[in-house]
Order: C-alpha cells, then structure tokens, then sequence
C-alpha cells in the first residue's frame, strides 16, 4: 500500500479520536441488516444507525479479509455486530462483484462507484468547477488569458485565445475569475478570494515568448481578458470519498457566505465558514451551526424588548450587555471542500432557515 492510499484511508476511517470517548447513541428501531441502495450516501447510512451520525467513524469496521475494506458499494451488505458491549457495523464479503466485463462489441466497466459521503448533486459545483484562492497573491501568479486576434473581448467556445504563461499542450485547464475577498468577520484576516469558472481550455502549443496558444473547448461564462487558469480538479477530488466526523472545537467559526447568494439557506444548501485546514478542519468534519440568541433591554417599567425594537433612550441608557437569550442549535452541516483557511461546507439536518453570522462549532 503506497504512502498517498494509507494517508487517504487514514483521512476516510482511520480518525476516531474525536468521536470514540463519546459513547455511541443508536437510533431506535435500527436495522440488524442494510442493503446499501444505488443514491445512499454515507450520513443517510449513518443515520439509519446513530442519533449522532458524526459517529461514523467509531461504529464502521471495515473488513480486512475483502478488498477495499474501507469503502462501501450498493449492493453491499451490511450487519450490525457487537464487540465487548459495543455496537460495530462490518460489511458482509458477499456483496455486489465489482468486475470489469468483455464482449465481442464492446468493453464495458461495471465497477461501481464507492459511496460517497454527501449528495454529489448538491456539490458536485464546488468540487468541479468554482474554488477559492487561499493566498491574497495567489491569483496573480497564475497565466492568465491575453485575448485573441480577432479581438474578442468575450470569448466564447471553440474560438483560439492566448494565455500568458506556459502551459502543458493537450491538457485542458480551467479558466476563472477573482471575485470577492473575504475577512474574517471578528479578527478582519485575509481568508480568500472567490474564484469563478468561466470555461475550459485545451493548451495547444507553446511560443517562445513564454505564451500559450489554447483553444476554448467549453463556456460556463464568456471568457474575458484577465481570467486566470488552473488545472482543473483531479478524480478523487470530486468524490467526495471521506467519513462524517465530528468537528475539532474551534474559536469564533461562523458562516460568513452563501454561495447562492439568497439571504436565507436550509437543508442541502451550500454555506462559507471562516475556518479552514489551519483550525484542524479536514473533509467529513461535523459542525453544529447556531442561531445568535437575540440582546434585550429592561424599559423603564422593567419590561424586557428586544433591542433592536427599544427606543433610543433605552439602548443608550438602559442596556445590559448581560441581557442576552442562548443561542440556539438550527442546524448540522458538513464540510465538503477545506482551504487553509475557509471550507464549503453542506447543510444536512436544518430546522429552520440559516443566516450568515450564524455561529458554527463541535456538536
């Protein structure tokens, strides 16, 4: 097993630190056995077995006697087992064959996909297409696109363009735009800055001027002068291939974007935290986002109101920092995507709509 498969087993199963002194709550009426179905995603197994599906990790087994142990397929079949007084769920080895088939005609690869940890419609965007520079100078060491000479100052597919820099001929590259910069609400930290893809380049040839010659093969958006280009995102960074996890406890996370850009988001929607790879977040973390409890002012006559309904005098005179409702858990979300210092992360359980500002810590 070579270094870069043990480090990606280890990053899917292997982390149980932060879940194993927590002991496992399983959900009432729990099956013995489970057919994992073609749509199923690791938090809906989780959650056919754990009141806390972040739990995953402690109660998956995989066995060491089939291949790919780690991973489950649909038609796997899966038991629930118990150890020492301890509930373990193991995959049974006569599961769905994963084989490669031939015919006269026609070679056809019936291996199924490993099942992933969250619904690959609902972020298949953030893992193929937009993404986030981590650096504030990132952006501007990349080639970037010169135009074309008939012109164009928006360019479509299938027209030629050139790109300052060097690139790979025959490799295609994503094309995208540096949009917004964000800070990190509290400290005013350089997080990121947002980057759009615009379209998809095939790298045609090199000149020697140190320009590449590339032709547009595929438009999300016209293409402009300026739009920076990046190897587009590899397989097994658009799996989606890791283990819901609870979250490591972190200092003042919040949700500082929806990439939707609607003011209210809920369950399945994509939401921006300000924490990253550098607080210990990694794929699969867990967080429970919380609702702000809501500051209140004493009147005159003792009456509590809210202080964004009390009049002037009160807030000036009357406000008691200490006069403050709890916040309030509304959501689960897991994160998807992890920056140094920001990550994507999908909303999964929600019982009321979530906001930007809302707090996010370790359920």
């Amino acid at each position: 097993m070579n270094l870069t498969r043990t480090a990606l087993i280890f990053l899917l199963f292997g982390s149980t630190l932060g879940v194993a002194a927590e002991s496992l709550a399983l959900r009432k009426g729990y099956p013995e056995t489970y057919t994992v179905q073609r749509g199923d995603t690791l938090w809906d197994i989780a959650g056919h077995y754990l009141q806390k599906p972040w739990q995953w990790p402690t109660l998956w087994k995989g066995n060491p006697q089939i291949a790919d142990p780690h991973w489950i397929y649909p038609g796997d079949i899966l038991h629930l087992t118990w150890v020492d007084g301890q509930p373990q769920l193991v995959r049974d080895g006569g599961g769905t064959k994963r084989v490669i088939t031939l015919s006269p005609r026609v070679r056809s690869d019936n291996k199924l996909n490993p099942v992933p940890a969250l619904p690959l419609s609902a972020i298949s965007p953030f893992l193929n297409q937009d993404l986030l520079f981590s650096g504030p100078k990132q952006g501007e060491g990349l080639p970037y696109v010169l135009g074309n000479n008939e012109g164009q100052q928006a360019i479509l597919d299938h027209h030629p363009l050139f790109v300052q820099g060097r690139l790979e001929p025959g490799r295609e590259y994503g094309v995208y735009r540096p949009g917004r910069e964000y800070r990190d609400p509290k400290s005013g930290d350089w997080l990121g800055q947002e980057a759009t893809l615009t379209g998809i380049v095939r790298a045609d040839m090199q000149w020697s001027n140190g320009q590449t010659q590339a032709t547009l093969i595929a438009n999300r958006q016209e293409v402009r002068q300026g739009d920076r280009l990046m190897p587009l995102p590899g397989p097994e960074e658009r799996q989606a291939l890791f283990a819901p996890k609870g979250a490591a406890p972190i200092l003042n996370g919040v949700i500082v974007d929806m990439p939707n850009r609607m003011s209210v988001v809920g369950k399945l929607d994509v939401v921006l935290i300000n924490k990253g790879a550098l607080d210990n977040m990694a794929p699969g973390s867990v967080l429970d986002v919380k609702r702000p409890g809501m500051a209140l002012v004493q009147t005159r006559g003792e009456q509590p109101v809210y202080r964004d309904t009390a009049s002037d005098f009160d807030r000036a005179f009357r406000s008691d920092p200490t006069l403050q409702l709890p916040p309030e858990s509304v959501a689960r979300v897991m994160l998807f995507r992890v920056y140094d210092r920001m990550s994507y992360g999908l909303i999964l359980q929600s019982r009321d709509m979530v906001r930007v500002g809302y707090s996010v810590d370790a359920p």
